[in-house]
């Protein structure tokens, strides 16, 4: 009986890759147009790298050979860590590129008052800022200089 199927051509291996980068991509741009506080502490990339590699491997551990073959996961499960690599090298050498794919922080609330135009931006409401706000114990928006939405999704604040 043949457990592993090791008998593949480099066309479907590059097809593996290809197939990989740019569902991963894809994804990419979807969770950062669903917005930061989706996240709660895991970064963009955090996320997918779960993603994709619980896929990966939980495939082949439940599948038959036929279904999921062993080494098109390993295939997978490389491609998507050297892309990880990749951009995290772009990331540490390019600042704009760094910005794309970390985010930036965001100014919710700027000397006491809650800027609603960026709430809004962000999909949050302020009933959630204030909630976000008491988890911090901090019992009044008057009371904060300046609170920001860090890129994973924490809150920051600065008191008077």
């Amino acid at each position: 009986m043949n457990f592993i199927n090791l008998q593949i051509s480099f066309g479907e291996v590059l097809l593996v890759v290809f197939r990989t980068a740019l569902i991963f991509i894809y994804a990419f741009i979807l969770l950062r147009l669903l917005g930061r506080r989706k996240l709660s502490h895991l970064t963009y990339v955090d996320l997918l790298l779960i993603i994709a590699f619980g896929s990966a491997v939980g495939d082949v551990m439940i599948y038959t050979e036929s279904v999921a073959r062993f080494a098109y996961s390993f295939i997978a499960l490389t491609a998507v860590s050297v892309l990880v690599k990749i951009m995290d090298e772009f990331a540490s050498h390019f600042p704009i590129f760094n910005r794309f794919i970390e985010g930036e922080a965001t100014l919710l609330i700027d000397n006491g008052k809650i800027v609603k135009a960026i709430l809004a931006k962000e999909d949050l409401t302020e009933t959630s800022l204030l909630s976000l706000l008491r988890e911090k114990g901090v019992d009044s928006v008057s009371k904060v200089r300046k609170a920001f939405i860090e890129p994973d999704g924490e809150l920051s604040i600065i008191l008077y």
